[in-house]
């Protein structure tokens, strides 16, 4: 999800390669069970002076919908992945509900026994001490120049489905995410001079003794995440959508946060056009100075350089991962092809592409981040532009008013749910069975998809 420099304008060379086999796509597909579900996180932190060091309690509760009764959990850590298990910067200590084994895959994965097993249907939870410390690093997570940016701070569950309990490692490249939806209830304790923009509304707030307290809420979200700095803000508003840009005055100016603002609110205006509703009441836009990306997105909260392409592609991500799911280890192209897609499409919609110049005989569409980790350089051509000029060519072939009715049923039928490469195979055969008679049959060979 990452918006890296040189993806913004999608320039794709008019070479088709051809792989020797031939996919086929699954006429149906037996429904996926996925546990744990509806996690509900409550949150008490309580920074230092500067934002950097947070401390506090979290407590989960979750419903097994499995038919096998729950006797673990897993909590994903994903920021350790930063800097691994030394120092430390997500600590989980004190666990109520189980007990926790000792953190494995660089301090990213915590197995927690349960005391008592959850039956399906039944809730569960656990609670505990949190403590969070803020690398100094100019990324998703990490403070620079007084800006402490919260990407990923907050444990989350690992997901168990057909595939078992799905713990990849963390890959810096770009994303080993995957979630269900979920609601969040977050107090954030601060200096009054700090504000914080943060995942969800506020729905409380306080200032006393010199120090403010927010409490921020969120339904039907993946995560949480927030910010912290001495930062100014502009309001506007997008088909009934608050949208605020946050910027550090010294980084960047009123003026330029005000047209970042005019580009946030046209994106935003264009997709909920063209994907469907917004259901959230407030979407934030933080404009931070990444050196070796663009920006990244999260729940109804986006960091961004001030770049227009680069904020349509994060905001475009809130429907594409945000509200439909996927599983960006395994299946990355979707979300960040998609993305890479849509971006133009406030200003110059992206129709038809001369196909695709593969770097290398081993590249799919469809690799997975352990590949793209051991071939970074092959990243951005294949997921990236590859995926975007797949939906390009889609876009041609179905005209643009079909395919950005296509994208609508699709955002429908998924939503808050999470989508696999077979699924939008599905869709988009079905809709070519009655408006694209001349779909190619080797189309999803000539893209190298494979489920």
């Amino acid at each position: 999800m990452r918006t890296f420099p040189g993806l913004a304008r999608v320039v794709v060379a008019s070479c088709v390669a051809v792989v020797a086999f031939l996919q086929t796509v699954p006429a149906s597909a037996a429904p996926v069970v996925r546990t744990p579900v509806d996690p509900r996180s409550v949150v008490d932190l309580r920074s230092d002076a500067d934002g950097q060091t947070w401390r506090g309690t979290m407590t989960i509760g979750f419903t097994n919908a499995d038919a096998a009764p729950i006797d673990d959990i897993y909590l994903r850590l994903w920021s350790n992945g930063v800097q691994g298990c030394d120092p430390l910067a997500i600590d989980v200590r004190n666990v109520t509900g189980g007990s926790a084994d000792a953190p494995a895959q660089r301090c990213t994965t915590l197995r927690i026994e349960l005391d008592q097993p959850v039956a399906q249907g039944a809730r569960g939870a656990i609670a505990f001490d949190l403590t969070i410390r803020v690398p100094s690093r100019n990324d998703r997570f990490g403070h620079a120049g007084g800006l402490s940016m919260m990407g990923s701070a907050l444990p989350i569950l690992a997901v168990h489905d057909d595939a078992g309990w799905n713990l990849p490692p963390f890959v810096d490249l770009g994303e080993s995410f995957y979630s269900v939806a979920g609601s969040y209830r977050v107090t954030l304790d601060t200096p009054a001079r700090l504000a914080t923009p943060a995942t969800g509304v506020r729905v409380a707030h306080r200032v006393r003794n010199g120090r403010s307290s927010s409490t921020f809420a969120a339904r039907n979200v993946r995560d949480f995440e927030w910010a912290a700095g001495e930062l100014r803000r502009v309001v506007g508003n997008a088909g009934g959508t608050t949208v605020v840009v946050s910027y550090m005055r010294d980084d960047v100016g009123r003026s330029r946060a005000e047209r970042m603002l005019a580009h946030a609110e046209r994106a935003m205006r264009t997709f909920i056009r063209a994907f469907g509703a917004y259901p959230y009441r407030e979407i934030d836009v933080v404009l931070t100075g990444f050196a070796s990306f663009g920006g990244m997105e999260y729940p109804t909260f986006i960091f961004s350089n001030t770049s227009k392409l680069t904020i349509a592609h994060e905001l475009a991500h809130q429907w594409w991962y945000g509200l439909v799911g996927s599983d960006q280890f395994s299946e990355p192209w979707f979300d960040e092809g998609l993305a890479t897609w849509s971006q133009s499409l406030p200003w110059d919609p992206w129709r038809g592409c001369g196909g695709m110049r593969w770097p290398s005989a081993s590249a799919r569409m469809t690799n997975d981040m352990a590949y793209w980790r051991d071939h970074p350089a092959e990243y951005g051509t294949v997921a990236y532009r590859g995926g975007g000029c797949l939906f390009a060519q889609l876009a041609d072939g179905f005209g643009l008013p079909r395919f950005l009715r296509l994208l609508e049923r699709l955002a429908e039928r998924f939503r808050y749910g999470v989508i696999r490469t077979e699924d939008v195979q599905r869709m988009v055969e079905r809709a070519a069975d009655r408006h694209w008679p001349a779909f190619p049959a080797d189309f999803w060979t000539t893209w190298r998809v494979e489920p």
